[in-house]
Formats: structure tokens, C-alpha cells, sequence
């Protein structure tokens, strides 16, 4: 009976695949294992400082009376009861000023650390992305689209006539007008959208997935509101209002092009009488 020639080289490549399907396993349950400490060890931070030393406090005690039970067990069992005593009071007195101070370093390092990444990543005046975190995040989105249709839409707002706001009515309410801005827009959007401050009482949203029915939905929702911002800040005989440019994302575009669009369909929103939103070739739709 003649052998088969492709057979050894069959069992190699069933034995390669074998091999990288329990090499893809194994790193799968790694990673779950590291995500899984990760969450514990995030849930440990949240604790109070007092909660975390005591958790720790006990943690080392147990520890030590067990190699003390160990050690006993085997050379001084009649000692045991007391010197699990002794063990335990000498490693509270020890460590619990200890992991306390080290552990309350930790808490505010740890704070300190989220307080400048908020810095560096939200306008802290509307608690939207600022310019740079948006970009970053929207490129990213547009580069891991694979859809034809493209990755979804951009809309660029501005606050009409807000200079003239400043000048009546001062700095500290057009910064009020603004975080009411931030607001609107925050509840408009879903979860998944980029939303930011592009600088000023410019901002930008990038409404992942969506199509121009989604987004003429979402502005005439931030128009309306934009509307009542001067009763809720109790601005009497003026009118705050929203231009938005739209621009769909097309399969192929970079994140520029689409600013682009958007930017010009926001000119045309302006020349047109503002407080409306114009979708780059397209018809204006009163906002």
C-alpha cells in the first residue's frame, strides 16, 4: 500500500492549527483573568481609605497567623493560642499606620491622575470633549469604518450672535450660555457620539452610524432647546439661537474633509438668515 506524500505535511498544518487555536484560548482566558483584576482592583480604589487599610490590615494578619499555625504546628504547639495573639496585635500595630498612610498617598495619586486627564481630554466649561479629544476620537471611528455608507455624521454648531451677547450682557453669562449649551447638547446625543467643543461657541458633534433623518432629528432637538436657554437664565428681550452645518461622512473621506463640508453648509446656515440647519448638498431644513 502506497503512502500518502501530502499526508505528513497535513498532520503539520492540522498540528499548526491546532496549535494557534489553543495558543488563541489560552491568551482569550488571560486576557479575561487581567479584565477580571482589573475590575476588582477598581472596585478596591473606589473604597473608602479607612475600608482599603482595614481589607489590607486583615488580609496580612490572616497571613501571618498562617505561617504562625504552620511553624507552630510543627515545633511549638503549646504555644500556639498565644503566640497567634501576639502574631496578630504586633501586625495590626505594624502595618495599619503604614498601609494607611501609604494607601491615602495612593487615593490621591490616583485622584490627582484622573483630575489632570479630565484636564487634558474636557472642556471644563461644558463638559464636552475638548478640540483635541475630539479629534483624536472621531479619526479614530472613521478609521475603523468599513461601511460603505460611511461612518456617520458630523454637525457644527455655533451660537448666533454671541458677541453681541457678551457685550450686553458680559462674560460671566455668555460662559453661562455656553455650559447651557454643553447641556442641550450632551442629552441630544447617543451613547457612542462624539460630542466637543471646538473652540468658542463653536462645537461639534460626530453621530456615529447615523444617516441625515437621524441627524435632522437630533438638530431640531438642540435648536428647541437652544430656544429656552435665555428663560432658564432668565434673559429678558433676547433670543439665543443655533446654525448648524451637517455633512455626511462618505466611505474614503478623512475626518478634514468632512469638517470641511460641515464648516461651509454652517456658512450657508449663516448667510441664510442663522437659526437653521443646512445639510451639505442639500436643501436648507429650518432648523
Amino acid at each position: 500500500m502506497t503512502a500518502d506524500p501530502a499526508s505528513p505535511r497535513r498532520q503539520k498544518n492540522l498540528s499548526s492549527y491546532l496549535c494557534t487555536i489553543i495558543r488563541a484560548v489560552a491568551g482569550k482566558e488571560q486576557r479575561t483573568r487581567m479584565i477580571r483584576v482589573d475590575e476588582l482592583l477598581e472596585r478596591f480604589e473606589r473604597l473608602p481609605v479607612f475600608v482599603q487599610t482595614s481589607l489590607v490590615v486583615i488580609v496580612a494578619a490572616i497571613g501571618a497567623d498562617a505561617l504562625t499555625v504552620i511553624f507552630y504546628a510543627v515545633f511549638f504547639f503549646d504555644r500556639l493560642l498565644l503566640d497567634l495573639f501576639l502574631t496578630t496585635v504586633i501586625v495590626v500595630l505594624v502595618s495599619y499606620p503604614l498601609g494607611y498612610i501609604f494607601i491615602r498617598q495612593n487615593v490621591r495619586l490616583t485622584r490627582m491622575t484622573k483630575e489632570l486627564q479630565r484636564a487634558a481630554t474636557i472642556d471644563d466649561l461644558t463638559d464636552l470633549a475638548n478640540r483635541k479629544t475630539f479629534l483624536l476620537e472621531a479619526r479614530a471611528v472613521i478609521e475603523r469604518n468599513t461601511s460603505e455608507k460611511g461612518a456617520g455624521v458630523l454637525l457644527f454648531i455655533d451660537a448666533d450672535h454671541f458677541k453681541s451677547l457678551n457685550d450686553r450682557f458680559g462674560h460671566a453669562t455668555g460662559d453661562a450660555v455656553l455650559h447651557e449649551l454643553g447641556s442641550v447638547i450632551r442629552s441630544s446625543v447617543r451613547k457612542g457620539d462624539i460630542a466637543g467643543r471646538f473652540g468658542g461657541e463653536e462645537f461639534v458633534i460626530f453621530l456615529v452610524g447615523a444617516n441625515y433623518n437621524k441627524a435632522r432629528r437630533i438638530c431640531d432637538h438642540i435648536s428647541s432647546k437652544a430656544r429656552a436657554i435665555a428663560n432658564v437664565l432668565g434673559l429678558k428681550d433676547t433670543s439665543i439661537t443655533v446654525s448648524i452645518g451637517v455633512a455626511a461622512h462618505q466611505s474614503g473621506d478623512e475626518l478634514d474633509a468632512v469638517l470641511r463640508a460641515a464648516d461651509e453648509s454652517l456658512y450657508a446656515a449663516k448667510a441664510q438668515g442663522r437659526d437653521r440647519a443646512i445639510y451639505s448638498n442639500r436643501d436648507s431644513i429650518a432648523a
